[in-house]
């Protein structure tokens, strides 16, 4: 008979053996889930940690200036600008007003990187006090832009410009190189010290001694001068001016340099755009007479007017006013100008020009012919004006010293295709020959007038430059000249050739105009400048017949 007492104990540790075996019972379960939560915590499921707070954008200070972020490396930028600073190329600077770089007893340079791009829209202006510098250095691959602040290079006075002043007592140190300046002229005003001054214009260079160097600089689109020099010294080099409301270089008491100059107009067609390539002017005491080599200035006109009688007529290649008594002019093109090539207002005198050896005042290699027409008042001189000596005005069609008109009893350009009609007035550029359109600076090159060549060689079949073309000054008309090196000799301080050469590259008078020579090769304005691809307004076209 069995013992239930017994049977009930036999199941009592059997249970108990198989509890402990399984880790079971209160006492090894409560100690397991601690162990478990000190394990889960230290190893599995770590604690998470919040990432840090990442500051919000900004913009870097620019001297005693903090300009203000928006998006997209966006910085908002005015103020007075009292120490040295730099724009950033990695930031797109928008101008919210008038910056002013320095002020009275507080110099201050400032710099802009290659690539970098200024925008500015109402009356936004980039004013550089005198003492103060505009250090903006760019590059072929990275050109600086100061440009409006909508898309496009198409408009006209949406933005005020670049200002660089300088005083007798106050001179900065300024460089532009390979800058573009486009679409400025809204009329800014500004009061300096007392002295009240409006500018409308791309580019004011007031007051500035010649440590203001201007090269590879292009002033698209002003609502009035490409170029406003007064009472400066700034010496200028491959400098392009297209599309000006007004005149592609407007001057009074300047004696710079301003050599491979190009100036192309809009095609007009009712003479509301684009008045001279070059405005000379002088105060009643001021002194005017800079250098002025290899330009050529093209206005585009449509039509061929004499302006004798109508003192409102006023689209010339030059235009001599407001006390004009002085130049230094040599190799120039005038193309294309509505009234003519050069007119004297009344108070302008120029009998004292002379056509011989660099001298203090002189005119040579100037070459004038509207394709629209002939023009028999092709130099007008205003009541009150003292013209050019005789010597100095070579007879239609002639190839003299001096001035050349070749239109005046020549008649217009006959085309055929590529045809040219030698016993025509024409004028003809490489662009015009051959396709140049991956070319700006190549294309504007003159291949001939009426079929006398540009380029120098002891022919009359040749183009009459400056000097005769003698431009070593050797005495003869040689390969020594056609081949002569940008600076042509060591002649002095004071020189012709080391006045023409210094800061500027060198230069080369074998061709007129300011490209060097016809080649594909020839870059200058390529790669770098605004509206002159092949599909913009400034490009080389044939004249309509």
């Amino acid at each position: 008979m069995n013992n239930p007492n017994k049977n009930l104990l036999a199941m009592t540790v059997l249970s108990t053996m198989l509890l402990t075996a399984c880790g079971g019972g209160s006492s090894s379960s409560n100690n397991d889930t601690a162990d478990n939560a000190i394990d889960n915590d230290n190893n599995d499921t770590p604690t998470q940690q919040q990432p840090p707070v990442q500051p919000a954008p900004s913009c870097p200070a620019v001297g005693n200036l903090q300009p203000v972020y928006s998006a997209n490396n966006r910085c908002d930028i005015d103020g007075v600008l009292t120490e040295n600073a730099t724009l950033s190329s990695n930031y797109s600077w928008f101008l919210s007003g008038g910056l002013q770089v320095g002020s009275q007893g507080a110099d201050a340079t400032l710099t802009v990187e290659a690539g970098t791009r200024v925008y500015g829209g109402g009356s936004d202006y980039l004013l550089v006090y005198p003492g103060s510098s505009l250090q903006a250095v760019g590059s072929r691959a990275n050109p600086i832009y100061f440009i409006s602040d909508d898309t496009g290079v198409d408009g006209y006075g949406e933005w005020g410009g670049l200002y660089l002043r300088g005083s007798d007592a106050a001179q900065g140190n300024n460089r532009l190189n390979y800058v573009v300046v486009a679409e400025g002229g809204a009329e800014v005003q500004l009061d300096l010290n007392g002295q009240q001054v409006t500018y409308s214009d791309n580019i004011v260079l007031n007051g500035v001694d010649d440590n203001t160097v201007l090269s590879f600089v292009q002033s698209h689109n002003s609502a009035r001068d490409a170029f406003h020099i007064v009472n400066s010294e700034a010496r200028m080099s491959w400098i392009l001016a297209t599309g000006a409301k007004r005149d592609g270089i407007w001057y009074r008491d300047y004696n710079g340099l301003i050599k491979d100059l190009m100036v192309i107009h809009n095609r007009d067609v009712d003479g509301s755009s684009g008045r001279s390539g070059i405005y000379a002017s002088r105060t009643d005491s001021g002194t005017s007479n800079p250098r002025i080599v290899n330009a050529t200035l093209v206005g585009r006109d449509n039509s061929s007017e004499s302006a004798a009688g109508d003192d409102s007529a006023r689209e010339f290649g030059i235009l001599f006013a407001d006390n004009s008594n002085q130049v230094r002019m040599g190799n120039i093109l005038i193309a294309n100008f509505r009234n003519g090539c050069i007119e004297l207002e009344p108070t302008a005198d120029l009998s004292q020009i002379d056509t011989g050896v660099p001298g203090p005042n002189y005119l040579d290699g100037i070459h004038c012919a509207n394709e629209a027409g002939p023009n028999g008042t092709f130099i007008v001189n205003r009541t009150g004006a003292t013209a050019l000596p005789a010597a100095s005005v070579a007879s239609n069609n002639s190839n003299g010293n001096g001035v050349v008109y070749y239109n005046g009893a020549g008649g217009e350009l006959a085309i055929a295709d590529t045809a040219f009609a030698s016993n025509a007035g024409g004028i003809q550029f490489t662009g015009e020959l051959a396709d140049r359109s991956s070319n700006f600076t190549a294309s504007w090159y003159l291949n001939n007038i009426r079929g006398i060549s540009n380029g120098l060689v002891a022919s009359s079949s040749a183009l009459n430059a400056f000097l005769d073309g003698d431009t070593n000054r050797d005495g003869s008309v040689d390969a020594g000249d056609t081949n002569s090196a940008f600076i042509v000799s060591d002649d002095g301080v004071d020189g012709f050739n080391q006045d023409v050469a210094t800061n500027t590259g060198g230069y080369d008078l074998t061709h007129i105009g300011a490209v060097r020579g016809g080649a594909v090769s020839n870059q200058q304005f390529d790669g770098w400048t605004v509206a002159t691809d092949a599909a913009d307004g400034f490009v080389v076209m044939q004249p309509q017949p």
